[in-house]
């Protein structure tokens, strides 16, 4: 529990700290996205876009919002959220809340280690990786008629005919529009031998889906194809509609949890 106590004793150690020191700490408690990032633009929610500063671009949320009522994955525990302070009279004093679950709850990174024996976990997935190109192919007309299609070579080959080549380094999301709340854990999502092809031949660094998994439901080849190769997956993506096919750039707020196989991130596209 963290106490009105424990509250001040970190408000009067931010206040010793320099300005710099104290500015990093708190973006990246706060969000898990860079200080610049926390620097240059507001957020709006998840499907708009708000302005930025920097040559007219926008940002666009791709987090859906955390709470008790998001669609998990079966068999997870529930999100729970127990107040255990208020500001009182005057302001005085400080609101705070416990909150408890499971790491791939919500809009989450899955890091190697979430299938992987020896695979890194999510506090050791390289800052530069989590900054990316991002690619969105569609597959949602297909998707709506059969919730088991999924993401092939020949998607990737049509989408490159009028995008161009996938670029090194991306991260590849797949739009199905089965999003969580319509969808469920029964959903489209990757061929895992796409997955190895997109390793392999196009050299990306993670892939990322708007459905509860990478794989279609009772498969596990995008998650050993991804993770296996050392890169990370994102799921519960929001709004990957309100993003162009390509020209984007992605940054995926990844937590630092010490030996985490994942968590919640905030993932925010610069258009």
């Amino acid at each position: 529990m963290c106490d009105d106590a424990i509250v001040r004793h970190a408000h009067d150690e931010a206040h010793r700290m320099s300005r710099r020191k104290a500015f990093r700490v708190a973006a990246g408690v706060a969000t898990g996205v860079s200080a610049a990032v926390a620097a240059g633009v507001g957020v709006m929610a998840p499907g708009h876009a708000a302005p930025s500063p920097g040559g007219g671009r926008r940002v666009i949320d791709l987090t859906h919002t955390l709470s008790p009522s998001f669609p998990l994955w079966p068999g997870e525990p529930p999100v729970v959220t127990v107040p255990t302070s208020r500001v009182g009279p005057g302001n005085s004093g400080f609101a705070t809340n416990w909150m408890s679950f499971a790491e791939h709850s919500g809009t989450h990174v899955d890091a190697p280690a979430h299938k992987i024996g020896d695979g890194i976990t999510v506090d050791r997935i390289d800052p530069e990786d989590l900054v990316a190109p991002l690619v969105v192919i569609s597959i949602a007309g297909r998707a709506r008629r059969n919730p088991r299609a999924t993401l092939t070579d020949r998607d990737v080959a049509d989408w490159e005919k009028t995008h161009g080549r996938i670029p090194r380094g991306a991260l590849v999301a797949l739009h199905t529009g089965w999003e969580p709340r319509t969808g469920g854990a029964r959903a489209a999502g990757f061929s895992g031998d796409t997955v190895d092809m997109l390793v392999a031949e196009r050299r990306v660094v993670a892939i990322g889906t708007d459905t509860l998994s990478i794989d279609i439901f009772d498969e596990t080849a995008a998650h050993t194809a991804i993770l296996g190769a050392g890169r990370y997956a994102v799921e519960a993506m929001a709004d990957l509609d309100a993003v162009p096919p390509v020209g984007a750039t992605v940054m995926v707020g990844a937590p630092r949890f010490a030996g985490g196989t994942g968590g919640p991130a905030r993932v925010l596209a610069m258009v």
